[in-house]
């Protein structure tokens, strides 16, 4: 009887323990950002860093923005260019001006559980994904004269985490000269559709200095190769420097402007 007493209240503390662990990873939720870019970009992916990109929302949300949106790239056989992009939040929580909040009960349930399991240890978001909240998006580029890229369509995360596929004119609705991606829901989703100009509550815009190549050490820090799949245009180990499959033989598809064999997007558009 003492022993099963022990490990009754041991299981609990363990699990405690787990959980506690998980949310002293170190590391801010947010990666840190380093001047400049050790490797000098393609013609190609200088396109792709001077191209400004916008990344907003129609409703207010907890969370910090990052001041740089990483990405990798494909070229696909016909010519165009898929350009995964990666969008850095420091939190991901249910507060701000959504019906969650107005009706403060559902937020606090999920705040609890989702996000702080009872304020002291790592939600379940924490425990799955890791640090922060990661969005990933998709554009697709022709490439015109001059290396000049014109955005054709996208993909993003709707709110139930689907595939959203987003046309030219979703791409251009809230502004007709930078493709602008935004979300509808609390927790950063940025497959939002229907939008105008004047519509979001905030709007940040990327261009050359904050778009930057993803580092494999970010892509390793922030688990990417299981987060943000509308954003993956090479396969999960190249996101964190492994080769595995190259390394075994297996056979690839497709090319990238950063000197990687990689596979077909995950998500055909």
């Amino acid at each position: 009887m003492p022993v099963r007493n022990l490990l009754s209240r041991s299981l609990p503390i363990a699990a405690l323990a787990v959980l506690l662990l998980a949310s002293s990873t170190g590391g801010s939720a947010l990666p840190r950002t380093v001047a400049g870019d050790p490797a000098e970009p393609t013609e190609l992916g200088a396109a792709i860093e001077r191209q400004p990109v916008c990344v907003g929302s129609t409703v207010a949300s907890a969370g910090e923005l990052g001041d740089v949106l990483y990405y990798r790239s494909s070229v696909g056989e016909r010519g165009e260019v898929s350009v995964g992009y990666y969008a850095f939040f420091s939190e991901e929580r249910p507060w701000g001006n959504n019906w969650l909040t107005w009706t403060v009960l559902p937020a606090l349930a999920v705040d609890l559980v989702y996000t702080h399991a009872l304020l002291f240890a790592p939600g379940v978001q924490r425990a799955v994904y890791g640090k922060g909240d990661v969005e990933g998006f998709r554009i697709v580029y022709s490439v015109g004269d001059g290396g000049r890229l014109t955005a054709d369509r996208g993909a993003a995360d709707g709110g139930d985490h689907g595939d959203v596929r987003l046309e030219r004119s979703d791409l251009l609705s809230v502004d007709p000269e930078r493709p602008t991606v935004y979300s509808r829901w609390w927790s950063h989703q940025l497959g939002g559709r229907g939008a105008g100009p004047g519509d979001l509550v905030y709007h940040r815009c990327y261009g050359a200095g904050a778009i930057r190549r993803l580092p494999p050490d970010v892509a390793l820090d922030f688990r990417l190769d299981r987060r943000a799949a509308p954003a993956r245009v090479v396969p999960a180990a190249a996101l964190l420097g492994q080769l595995s499959a190259s390394r075994r033989g297996e056979p690839f598809d497709g090319g990238s402007d950063q000197g990687l064999i990689v596979r077909r997007p995950i998500v055909a558009l």
